[in-house]
């Protein structure tokens, strides 16, 4: 073992926790633009973190994603007419550098929100979509049988991912999300 291991952990965990903050910061930029349409956390206070801690995976350990879920209008029955997540990659399968990745989806069928929060946390990260595309393509728009396992109470997904590099403060933010969610869903934001 390293003779200085306990001093070199303590700092990558502070460096780590200030990492955290910035995507915090990020994540609560996205809820305030969001709620000018109208637009709520699924999950309240909550972010969908990965699952996988095996003990002979220590890369596995370090949270390589963040992912929030959202959903607009309930409709009087308490179903969603629509939902948008924002995932933060911080280790992306599909770049050598973090993204932002947002998706936009209206249900086929009526769905609460429940149902719709228990599925993006059993599913894939939709990064995963872009893995053989980007940096090409950053987008990636499919029908259901082309993500089963990313959100498939969705009959078509919409996804588009940006270097966090892009993003200098909450106003180039707020101007990239929202123009891009006009071209998905016009009249989201009026």
């Amino acid at each position: 073992m390293d003779p200085n291991l306990g001093e070199k952990i303590y700092q990558a965990s502070c460096f780590i926790s200030d990492i955290y903050k910035q995507v915090r910061t990020l994540l609560v930029a996205c809820d305030a633009l969001f709620a000018e349409a109208g637009i709520a956390p699924a999950n309240g206070n909550e972010v969908e973190l990965h699952r996988a801690r095996n003990l002979d995976a220590p890369a596995a350990w370090n949270q390589q994603a963040v992912g929030r879920l959202y959903a607009p209008k309930k409709r009087p029955d308490g179903t969603v007419s629509a939902f948008i997540v924002v995932e933060v990659h911080l280790r992306p399968k599909s770049a050598t550098h973090a993204l932002l990745v947002l998706a936009y989806a209206e249900p086929s069928l009526p769905v609460i929100s429940q149902a719709l929060s228990s599925e993006y946390k059993e599913g894939e990260w939709l990064e995963d979509l872009l893995v053989n595309h980007y940096p090409a393509q950053t987008e990636w728009n499919g029908l259901r049988a082309a993500h089963p396992r990313h959100l498939s109470l969705a009959d078509g997904l919409h996804l588009k991912a940006w270097p966090l590099t892009e993003f200098t403060d909450e106003e180039s933010l707020g101007r990239a999300l929202r123009s891009q969610l006009a071209r998905w869903a016009p009249g989201l934001f009026k």
